[in-house]
């Protein structure tokens, strides 16, 4: 660094000896020393501008290098975490494929339990369908046998035809879905205890009961012989229509064109007429005249009355319960002691009593013992049912007959059928041809 500043002081030199002679008017340089003053300014120059370039050089080259070595850390830490997600990831599928061959595992085993599940289900499927092909029958038998007895304690403990033939019709109903010949016995008996009770002429309860109660309404407004609470007046209103008749026709008018003496003569029996209905009405609101069939129902008291309404309205209350119970012994007794309680005790005049009486007459009059069928037919079909199939089961429950059917296993429908060929077999043979196979079929199983 100090061979610059002398090459440079020395040009300074030379430049100042060769403007030396021009300003002091000196002698001009030589041109050697010149040329030579001027290379090694331009030397110096030159080596300044390389020493420059050479610090630049150097400067980028550190630069460059300190970027590279910032670079190289950040790419290695990003393989770093690079790598160490990979691994991450790996145990992660890893696990993955664990847990995917775990559920495989387990997959194949429920697959292997569903098909050992199929198989038990169609063995049972079998077993059952084998099992329902021989016992459905009974099953069936069971189910109308059951709506047999409803139908019959229908008709037995309450009478009721209704009850009764709704649940014939509903073993009609499945004996019909189930087609099965060997019923076909069933069947007809079934449809002939539905045709009698259908040929019933029943009783209609609900207005028998209707006309109970409006007669036990008439019993308690009706008026007695005697005043009580609920008729305190007796009625006199046909007296008085009679009375008013007998008034009208004694004031009948006179011909104006008759003389005075007539008229006077019409005028004073008009007026005595007139009188004497005055008196009979008054003497009538008094004393009353009538003809009773007991003379005790005059001497009642109000109370005594009270409890005879309350009586006969627990009479009426006793018949209603016969009518519905289909008891025809007291629904007489009952009826009878209305109206003969009517006729004493009430007053017959009277337009409630009447209806009373009317009503109480075609009660009397009514017969609720009516003679219901019995479903006794379709119950001997039934008995008929089971003592066959009772000894078509002890038939294939016998060691000799389930090996003579394995010798002959074409003869052992006809063996136990015996009706023959022809197929008319009675209630028994369709269940005994199907019992052998069932005893044959489980030892296979």
């Amino acid at each position: 660094m100090t061979e610059p500043k002398t090459e440079i002081q020395s040009a300074d030199s030379a430049a100042a000896t060769t403007s030396r002679p021009t300003a002091n008017s000196a002698k001009p340089a030589s041109p050697p020393a010149a040329a030579r003053a001027k290379r090694r300014s331009a030397l110096g120059i030159a080596f300044v501008v390389v020493l420059l370039i050479a610090v630049a050089l150097a400067a980028g080259l550190w630069y460059q290098h300190k970027m590279f070595h910032q670079s190289q850390a950040a790419m290695l830490e990003q393989v770093q975490s690079s790598s160490a997600a990979a691994r991450q990831a790996a145990s992660q599928a890893q696990q993955a494929l664990s847990l995917a061959q775990e559920q495989g595992a387990h997959i194949n085993a429920l697959q292997v339990a569903l098909n050992d599940s199929r198989d038990q289900v169609a063995s049972l499927d079998q077993a059952f369908q084998l099992l329902t092909d021989k016992g459905s029958d009974l099953l069936l038998i069971n189910d109308v046998d059951h709506l047999v007895q409803v139908a019959h304690q229908q008709l037995i403990l309450g009478g009721n035809v209704g009850n009764a033939i709704i649940a014939l019709e509903t073993a009609q109903a499945q004996l019909a879905r189930a087609s099965r010949p060997s019923l076909a016995g069933l069947q007809q008996s079934i449809n002939g205890d539905l045709d009698r009770l259908r040929a019933v002429s029943t009783i209609d309860v609900a207005q028998m009961s209707s006309r109970l109660e409006e007669l036990g309404s008439l019993i308690g407004s009706a008026p007695l012989l005697v005043p009580d609470d609920a008729a305190p007046k007796v009625d006199t209103t046909e007296r008085d229509a009679a009375l008013a008749r007998q008034e009208s026709a004694a004031r009948a008018p006179i011909d104006p064109n008759a003389s005075w003496w007539s008229k006077g003569l019409h005028r004073v029996g008009q007026w005595a007429d007139e009188a004497w209905v005055m008196v009979r009405q008054d003497l009538g609101g008094l004393i009353s005249v009538r003809r009773v069939e007991n003379s005790s129902a005059l001497l009642m008291s109000p109370d005594q009355a009270g409890q005879l309404r309350e009586n006969l309205r627990l009479r009426v209350m006793t018949a209603q319960l016969a009518l519905m119970m289909h008891q025809p012994a007291v629904w007489k007794s009952e009826t009878s002691v209305l109206v003969q309680a009517l006729k004493t005790h009430y007053d017959t005049t009277a337009a409630d009593t009447r209806r009373a009486q009317k009503l109480a007459d075609q009660l009397a009059d009514t017969d609720i013992a009516v003679k219901l069928p019995t479903v006794s037919n379709s119950m001997q079909a039934l008995d008929a049912l089971r003592a066959a199939n009772a000894t078509a089961g002890e038939q294939a429950d016998s060691p000799s007959s389930v090996d003579q059917l394995e010798d002959q296993p074409g003869q052992g429908a006809a063996g136990q059928n015996p009706a023959g060929p022809d197929g008319a077999a009675p209630a028994a043979g369709p269940e005994a041809a199907p019992a052998p196979s069932v005893q044959s079929a489980q030892p296979q199983e």
